[in-house]
């Protein structure tokens, strides 16, 4: 039998659940503009971006025996570099966004291992592939909870203080131009803000499944609601209860918290994707009886 009152008394346990409730609130407000603005594929380029940035870190490290140069600091730096690229051919029509976003992505994921396996490993000691790809947040100590929340806490102050142009944007450019928003900044500060919060959830979920929890919380929200207020909270809300479930579970059998965490918002989605569709066809059939 799990002894709770133990496990939850663990400071590793704790800083696993404080972690992933930050993930889930920043997850659910920047996942919102990347449901409504069909930016999935926009969020997995960046994810997988950052890995080579870790790489690098690692071997930087590694030769130059710098402490300062952490994976994080590594990832953000090429999360924002691959997030401009991306920004700018989205303003520019010319060049097609789908091809660059899958050369950062291959290039980026490619670049990580090539470094990785450069690494000088009697000098540092990196994470292991599974937990940098898949995550593992009971890595996540006391220094990167709080570098978590203060970076979160200042793209949720961006959010909050350009949310009138942000969801301008999210119509279309001539709409945008109507209200004198300046259409290069704010598709540029969309695209960092994405990288960012890519940067910080992978130590949740890792590189790999940041998709899921920047997009599945969002649409499964954008289901019950179009309002994009309305949509970021009641994300919010279903993300963080899903994903807690989904660390209790993980606890319980003794399975990966990240995984689980995704598989959970995934069931959950089908479950409502399912129940309304059950709920259409039902309502159809009643209206047909009642016409005949």
């Amino acid at each position: 039998m799990t002894d709770w009152i133990y496990i939850l008394s663990i400071p590793a346990v704790q800083n696993m659940f404080v972690a992933t409730v930050i993930a889930c609130v920043l997850c659910s407000v920047v996942g919102a503009f990347v449901v409504v603005n069909r930016m999935v594929s926009v969020t997995g380029g960046i994810a997988h971006s950052t890995f080579g940035g870790v790489g690098f870190a690692y071997y930087i490290s590694s030769v130059l025996l710098v402490s300062w140069l952490t994976p994080m600091l590594g990832a953000l730096v090429f999360g924002i570099a691959a997030a401009l690229i991306m920004s700018v051919t989205n303003i520019k029509k010319s060049l097609r966004q789908d091809s660059v976003i899958g050369v950062l992505w291959a290039g980026g994921m490619a670049l990580g291992v090539i470094f990785m396996s450069m690494v000088d490993r009697t000098v540092v000691t990196p994470l292991s592939y599974e937990a940098i790809l898949f995550g593992d947040v009971l890595f996540v100590g006391a220094d990167t909870l709080l570098i978590m929340a203060a970076v979160s806490a200042v793209v949720l102050a961006v959010v909050l203080l350009l949310f009138r142009e942000l969801q301008i944007l999210t119509f279309d450019d001539v709409h945008a131009r109507l209200f004198g928003v300046n259409i290069k900044a704010m598709n540029i500060i969309l695209y960092v803000i994405i990288s960012v919060t890519c940067v910080m959830v992978s130590n949740v979920v890792g590189i790999i499944m940041i998709i899921a929890l920047m997009t599945i919380p969002a649409a499964m929200a954008n289901l019950f609601t179009y309002n994009l207020k309305d949509m970021m909270i009641s994300a919010a809300v279903m993300s963080t209860v899903l994903s807690v479930l989904g660390l209790f579970v993980a606890i319980a059998l003794d399975c990966p918290p990240g995984a689980t965490v995704v598989l959970m918002l995934g069931v959950a989605f089908l479950s409502v994707l399912g129940a309304r569709w059950a709920a259409a066809r039902l309502g159809r059939g009643r209206l047909s009886g009642q016409g005949e």
